[in-house]
């Protein structure tokens, strides 16, 4: 049996536009090891939520050696992506591409997912709460080194 750990996403979309693209926020937390990820995404508020689920995702598949022995349990106050992925709702033709990618990694990682209120999203309120340290799992990041155990 594999232990469970909580990782949270988010997504935003702002008024302004890029090319007449919106332009908006991006993240996932995962309060446990102490990782906190934001990035700029163009797309509407929809795809933003999506993007902060497939990063975590990513994530979590590019370090699975670090976190195979994980179940993760992913919350968000993101209704429409957390009963879409559930199953409970029904795809625009706009969101299908991100929904089947997120489908994807059911085959790569061990995850199911749960709404949380608002205040409750780690990935963007409660900041306060991941504490500051250093990660005991070597994290790959997709570069040409890896993060932790003094490496």
């Amino acid at each position: 049996m594999s232990d469970k750990i909580q990782g949270y996403f988010f997504g935003l979309s702002f008024a302004e536009k890029n090319h007449d693209q919106p332009v908006g926020l991006a993240g996932f937390a995962i309060p446990d090891l102490g990782i906190v990820f934001r990035s700029r995404w163009a797309g509407t508020l929809y795809q933003c939520q999506y993007a902060g689920l497939l990063s975590l995702l990513r994530f979590i598949e590019m370090n699975k050696e670090s976190l195979a022995q994980f179940e993760f349990e992913i919350l968000s106050d993101s209704t429409l992506v957390i009963n879409q992925i559930a199953h409970r709702l029904l795809l625009t033709s706009e969101l299908a591409p991100y929904y089947r990618a997120a489908i994807d990694y059911k085959n790569k990682v061990n995850y199911r997912v749960s709404w949380v209120p608002h205040d409750e999203n780690v990935a963007i309120a409660g900041w306060g709460n991941i504490p500051p340290l250093n990660p005991d799992l070597p994290l790959n990041l997709g570069l040409d080194f890896h993060v932790g155990q003094g490496e």
